[in-house]
């Protein structure tokens, strides 16, 4: 079997490992004291190191994600939460069930008050989803029988080729790569339309996903420009360093350049790799590039790549992949919006992970040790998704479009290279209407695993370094851009780190599972994880089951029949002492807060000079490291600290929630955006922050603090 796509991974690092960079680092640290605490909890950088990155095995997992400090536990013995073990569940279910409303309720008021382009397609229902990698194609049989008892509501089928092509009726999927059954006459096209038709008549939507990492990965630039170029480090270690003695000059076309992108074992061949194109002679790639240009608020311009096709020669290298879509003439992006449609299929995901061009295409010192910017890549990943809105808007108006985002992809602060670190930030400012189509379509899907708990990948304090505590620290990041997304998940054993790290690895277990289920999921509306099938690495590691059954009760209801239904199995039973217990709490700590309001707009006519020179610009909130030119505009010099995304005026408006009191207490975050009285009713201020770009307006909504000790649930 071809192992095309069946390793997906996906990287989170943080920077190089120059000096200049941690004496950077180290400034921005001591800056960051001067901010509000609840920016400091979501806008600071990253401690520069060597070469990190989350890897996305699509054998393994995708992900990557943070929180705040909490409680390992919430003990039934606490003086005033004398809660019985029996009314515990039904007061957990009937909180998580309150936060649901208001935060609906809250989407309401938002979405009626963006200005932006008109909506296809209606806004996303909770969705508790999972990925299915193709390989062997059982899995979606078993999938399609089981379909109205499987604890999801969601599938991703996965992976199409970026560089694929389909011919609109032809019913063949032999230009896709997608793995199904390359033995059939048809591809599997026949035989895939049934089992979608299935599972959608048993309440399952079903998408399609273009990407994953092997589909991202180009292995001569990512050796070169992602990982030799910050030197040593856990991927270094375990490709340079293992294959090629730790000197890039011994990497090349016949050890897949220190076998960057797969270890060996995996089989890979120069086909298994792509590169997302730019098809140049689109006419609706082109409308892309003029949406993106046009929109472009970072004072460069795009420098587009249209010579990057599979078969051409860069700088004395082959770009990999397949180039059949360039000799006929077709758009990869165009050609999938068709597929879906002929496919009969709900939506259509990009997964986007391309850390090479990031690299590769900066603006900054090669190593990055000041600080760079990756503004091309925000350029390209842009058009990428305009171009599937324009052929979604225009061949299939009813299909959702979703998109898997980095973890680290909407923090504030320098970028340090060795990942994609602030893409949708960046994207979210200067096209936001883009953005908002796609959480109103499909939704943005959070890659929150594969994480590492060396104390260079930490998250600032006061964020906790386990994996929940990651998971919550990122996910906030979303919020404070105003983005809505759907927290992501892993099974079994993380891609990432390496072996050669190993004991960095943070696996999802059933009481993680617990604690991220508790504290983070109630404030957000979808989850997903990777992958349906994937096997445990430990008993240790929670069931597939088990987390799909829990999370399914957290977005979707306790009282969902699908979410006691199962995942059936294929050739990896639970493993003997697993556990299904995934024990679930009421919100412990402070809930996601949304953009800042903006500073001052920046005046050139002003002398910045210190941190507490704050200033605002293009959606931005900004502030000088130390002493900046005159004329030099935020953005534009390494000398400025970006905080993250800005809010310009603010209103209030107050929703009014139906509850019932109850005779336990239970204690609110310090600033939950709900707070519970003795009265029948619940009734929060919240303000509404508008957010006003060259491109359109937000709305974004942020809550007030208030703290209680009262008891209440729908």
């Amino acid at each position: 079997m071809p192992s095309t796509s069946s390793h997906y991974l996906s990287f989170l690092s943080f920077g190089s490992g120059s000096s200049s960079a941690t004496a950077k680092h180290n400034d921005d640290l001591e800056q960051q004291n001067l901010r509000q605490s609840s920016e400091t909890s979501l806008g600071l950088d990253a401690p520069p190191t060597s070469s990190r990155r989350n890897h996305k095995h699509a054998k393994r997992s995708r992900s990557n994600i943070a929180v705040l400090p909490m409680p390992s536990e919430l003990s039934l013995q606490q003086p005033g939460l004398k809660v019985t073990l029996a009314l515990q569940e039904t007061l957990i279910q009937k909180q998580v069930i309150l936060i649901r409303m208001l935060f609906a309720i809250i989407a309401v008021a938002a979405a009626a008050a963006v200005q932006v382009h008109a909506l296809v397609n209606p806004p996303v229902d909770a969705f508790a989803g999972g990925y299915v990698l193709f390989g062997q194609k059982k899995k979606l049989q078993l999938l399609a029988e089981s379909a109205s008892t499987l604890p999801v509501n969601r599938v991703w089928l996965s992976f199409a080729r970026p560089d694929m092509y389909y011919e609109p009726g032809s019913k063949n999927l032999v230009g896709v790569g997608l793995n199904y059954d390359e033995s059939l006459p048809d591809h599997g096209f026949s035989e895939i339309k049934k089992y979608v038709g299935d599972l959608q008549a048993g309440g399952v939507e079903v998408f399609l996903s273009m990407g994953g990492w092997d589909y991202n990965c180009w292995p001569w630039a990512y050796a070169l420009y992602s990982i030799n170029n910050y030197g040593p480090g856990p991927t270094f270690s375990s490709t340079i360093g293992k294959f090629g003695g730790g000197n890039f000059a011994n990497c090349n076309d016949a050890n897949q350049w220190c076998y960057a992108c797969e270890p060996p074992a995996n089989g890979n061949t120069p086909n298994s790799f792509a590169v997302f194109p730019e098809p140049a002679n689109s006419p609706t790639w082109k409308q892309a590039q003029v949406y993106v240009t046009k929109n472009n608020n970072f004072g460069v311009d795009p420098v587009w790549h249209p010579e990057l096709v599979a078969g051409n020669t860069v700088e004395g290298h082959v770009v990999p992949g397949w180039n059949e879509w360039n000799k006929k003439g077709r758009d990869p992006y165009q050609d999938l919006v068709y597929l879906a449609k002929d496919l009969g299929l709900d939506g259509v995901d990009i997964d986007y992970e391309e850390f090479w061009h990031a690299d590769k295409f900066k603006a900054g010192q090669a190593n990055c040790g000041t600080g760079c910017t990756l503004y091309q890549t925000v350029f390209k990943y842009s058009a990428i998704m305009q171009d599937v809105r324009i052929n979604a808007q225009n061949i299939y108006p009813s299909l959702k479009v979703s998109t898997a985002g980095s973890a680290a992809g909407a923090w504030a602060g320098t970028w340090w290279g060795g990942n994609l670190k602030g893409l949708t930030l960046n994207m979210a400012a200067a096209y936001p209407d883009l953005v908002q189509w796609i959480a109103n379509s499909g939704g943005w899907n959070i890659m929150t695993y594969d994480l590492s708990n060396s104390a260079v990948n930490c998250p600032p304090a006061p964020a906790s370094c386990s994996l929940d505590g990651q998971v919550q620290f990122y996910m906030s990041t979303y919020t404070s851009a105003g983005i809505p997304a759907a927290v992501g998940y892993e099974i079994g054993t993380p891609a990432y780190p390496p072996a050669s790290d190993a004991e960095h690895l943070m696996p999802l277990s059933n009481s993680l599972a617990g604690e991220i289920l508790s504290n983070t999921q109630p404030y957000y509306k979808n989850g997903f994880f990777w992958e349906l099938f994937k096997p445990q690495g430990s008993k240790a590691d929670v069931p597939v089951n088990a987390l799909a059954q829990a999370l399914c009760k957290q977005v979707l209801g306790p009282k969902t029949a699908r979410c006691s239904g199962s995942i059936p199995i294929l050739d990896d039973a639970p493993l003997p002492g697993s556990s299904n217990n995934v024990p679930v709490h009421p919100p412990i700590g402070p809930p996601p807060v949304g953009p800042a309001t903006c500073y001052p707009p920046w005046d050139k006519t002003v002398q910045y000079k210190s941190p507490s020179d704050k200033c605002s610009y293009k959606g931005y909130n900004y502030h000088p490291k130390y002493w900046i030119d005159q004329n030099a505009a935020p953005g534009t010099s390494d000398a400025w600290f970006q905080e993250g995304i800005c809010v310009a005026s603010s209103s209030s408006a107050s929703f009014t929630t139906a509850v019932t009191k109850t005779t336990s207490a239970i204690k609110t975050a310090s600033t939950a955006s709900v707070v519970g009285t003795s009265a029948t009713q619940v009734s929060t201020s919240i303000p509404l922050k508008t957010l006003t770009t060259t491109s359109a307006t937000f709305t974004i909504i942020s809550a007030t603090s208030t703290t209680s000790t009262s008891d209440w649930v729908t």
